[in-house]
Parts: structure tokens; sequence; C-alpha cells
């Protein structure tokens, strides 16, 4: 994302950790994984009658969907049928989309995080520096963010179906309904005039009954990026917090196992570990699917460490029930990648 975009959704998340109880034990624990773990109900992720035969078993938490937002005013919803459910599978709402878009631009990304979701439209890839549409909406810092869409400088205010909204640059949020901030930006877009294209879209929103199935989660707040250029090229990678321990998890279009590793199984399924740096242990799920977990690396990029926070290895019986603990959607949610 832009920087303004980037730096709105840092401020809100900064102020909700402001809110929070003093940093102690807790967050020195989010990047060290621990010894024991609770045990979880056990749960089949598949799709369809057949796909269910031979699907994983999996350990999952219980499912949970974003309420839906109340309707907008002056947004009509769309008749788009929703995604057929799966069962054990997390879902998330999308709650809105864009009406119309760029020239040669279709759906090539989607981002689920704890602070909402984006919808990323691009004429090829998604890789940064690339052109692309991002739209956005927040849910869980609408709190933070509405108001300072309402405390804008009046120059830079304005609205979107009614709604206060207000310029951030030449990002443009405004306040869609309750607990609903929706953003448009064009990032590396050329030849265009910026603000006109990003209104043009902005008054095209409606609202969207669909939900989206979560590639993968071990609680209710995953993060994770699905990109591609179409439903059969695709990547899925992100993060997710077991016991306040944050694990990096991708998913993979491969049979193939990790560098240096060692033959495992988990729940039945073969896997393989990997000792190297911090670890690594991969799970097939089905002949052309492997999901790969590893410890969340703190990123040293970022800043300095604080105490407490240093990465650290984890042996193969934590790996194995991290992984045993993922809900995992063996038929990803990749249809709507290529279109608009």
């Amino acid at each position: 994302m832009n920087d303004t975009t980037e730096t709105l959704i840092t401020d809100a998340l900064h102020h909700r950790a402001e809110r929070t109880p003093p940093p102690g034990a807790v967050l020195a624990a989010l990047h060290r994984p621990r010894r024991t773990r609770k045990p979880l109900l056990v749960a089949l992720a598949a799709a369809g009658t057949v796909a269910a035969a031979a699907a994983l078993v999996v350990t999952t938490v219980p499912g949970s969907t974003v309420g839906q937002a109340p309707p907008a005013q002056q947004l009509s919803t769309t008749s788009e049928p929703a995604p057929v459910a799966v069962a054990d599978v997390p879902t998330r709402a999308l709650d809105y989309r864009p009406g119309v878009m760029l020239d040669g631009y279709t759906e090539r990304g989607r981002v689920i995080g704890p602070w909402g979701t984006s919808r990323l439209y691009a004429p090829g890839s998604t890789d940064p520096g690339s052109p692309l549409v991002r739209f956005g909406v927040l849910t869980s810092i609408a709190g933070d963010v509405g108001p300072k869409v309402e405390g804008a400088p009046v120059g830079d205010r304005t609205t979107v179906g009614g709604a206060p909204a207000a310029w951030f640059g030449d990002n443009l949020y405004w306040n869609a309904a309750p607990g609903r901030v929706l953003s448009i930006s064009l990032e590396n877009v050329t030849g265009v005039d910026v603000r006109a294209e990003v209104r043009r879209i902005a008054d095209s929103v409606t609202a969207d009954t669909t939900s989206m199935r979560i590639p993968f989660s071990l609680n209710e707040y995953p993060y994770v990026e699905v990109t591609g250029s179409s439903a059969t090229d695709w990547a899925i990678a992100g993060t997710s917090d077991l016991d306040n321990v944050r694990y990096a998890v991708e998913l993979l279009r491969t049979a193939e196992a990790p560098a240096n590793s060692t033959p495992t199984t988990v729940d039945g399924k073969p896997a393989h570990y990997s000792a190297d740096r911090f670890g690594l242990l991969a799970v097939q799920l089905a002949p052309n699917l492997q999901v790969r977990v590893k410890p969340n690396e703190y990123d040293p990029g970022k800043g300095p460490v604080p105490p407490g926070l240093e990465t650290e290895h984890a042996p193969v019986e934590t790996l194995t029930e991290v992984a045993a603990a993922l809900a995992v959607d063996i038929n990803p949610d990749v249809a709507w990648i290529g279109t608009r």
C-alpha cells in the first residue's frame, strides 16, 4: 500500500495498542514458540462430497465472520451470489465493491487483515512498484480512522454518496456506514488524472453481500494475502497467531519437500521438517497442495528489535502442533482472480 494509507492504518493500530495493558510477558512471547499447547477440536476442512473424503483432517478453531455492514447511504446491493460455504472454514464479509474500474484492470489480489480487507485491481502483477488500484474496507479500526476523515482540513473534505469523505494526498477515504471506512488509492498509475479516477471509482461503489473463505487461520484475526493472474495461478501467504505466538503460513501448489528436510507426519499426512534458520514444516494436504509453517521473523529493517521479541527456533514438535491447529481450505477461494 502507499505511504499515506499505510500511515493511517499504522496510526490507528498504534492508537488501539495504546489502549491495551502495558507491554510485558505477552508481548515478549509474540515471537517465542511455546512448548505446550491447548488441544483444539478436530474438524474437516473440505469442499464438496468427493473432496471431503480425501481432505486433510485438521484441528481448527471456531469460524468467525465479520458482521455484514449496515446498508450505506445511496449504495445499492449487488445480486452476485455468495461462494458456496465450506465446512469449518472461516469466512470474512467483503461488504463493498467498486462498480467501475480502470480499463484493463481486473481483480488480482485480496488482503484479509485484523484491520479489515483490501481488493487489488491491476493490469498484471501486483508486485511492489506495479500499477494497481487498492480498494479498502476498514472495520476494526474504523473508530480511529473515521474521526480523522471528519476532522480533515476543510479544503480536503468532500462527500461520497452523501457520506463524509476526505482526501489524504490523492487517496480518498469516506465513512460509508457505522464501523465501515472505505478507501481508494491509485498506486504507481501514470497517464491519468489520479483524483478524477479515484472519484469515479468511489462514486461507483456498491454494497457487496458476498463473503470470502479465509484460506488458512489459527484464530479469528489472520493476515492473509491472495494474489495471482488467474484461478490456476495464485500465491497465498500471511501470518496467524496461536497462543499469542505468530507464525508465517504459506499455501503452495507443489509436492516438493523443503531443502535439507527430514520426513515426518502431521495427523497422518506426509510432512517434512527442516531445522535450518528458525525451523520450517511442510505438510502435504493433497497431491499438489502443501502448507508450510515457520516462526514469523521479526523484521529488523523496521527498527531495533525490542527486548524479548527476538525470533526463536521452533522444533519439529512445536510446528507440528501449529500445523495440526490450522484450519485450511484445501480448495482455496480464488475463482474471482482476473475478474472485474
